[in-house]
């Protein structure tokens, strides 16, 4: 009797688990590889004004990474967190396919900042790449 107990426990226990499992693999989307379009070129070469673009826009901070209206205004994230910011986004927040616009934050503190700002675009340049997200760098 105790013996069937404890079997029918670890059914439930399994059971339960696997609910569990599906549940979590069901609401995680692929990498953005996989279900963004490569970039189109044709479709933001002509651009010439920031705030006609449509995919997500990044500034580069000499205390880390914005992503322009996902991260907190004005403040930095570490540039290895962006990738993962990137995936949270809907595939309409892609119109022109795996491609993000990067410039550098215009207004500085102090010309001390200048070496952060550049330790900050090469790190978030290389992660990007290494995640398959083309960059458009803008002045």
């Amino acid at each position: 009797m105790a013996a069937s107990k404890a079997r029918l426990l670890v059914v439930i226990f399994i059971a339960q688990l696997l609910v569990t499992i599906l549940t979590v693999s069901a609401q995680i989307s692929p990498p953005l590889r996989s279900r963004i379009s490569k970039p189109d070129p044709e479709k933001y070469q002509a651009i010439r004004d920031e705030q006609d673009w449509q995919n997500p826009k990044i500034f580069v901070r000499p205390t880390g990474i914005e992503v322009i209206g996902i991260t907190p205004l004005a403040q930095g994230i570490p540039a290895e967190s962006v990738p993962d910011v990137l995936e949270r986004l809907p595939d309409s927040a892609w119109p022109y396919g795996l491609v993000v616009a990067v410039s550098d934050i215009d207004l500085l503190s102090s010309r001390k900042d200048i070496p952060r700002i550049e330790a900050n675009r090469t790190k978030l340049l290389k992660i990007l790449k290494r995640h398959g997200i083309v960059v458009d760098l803008w002045p």
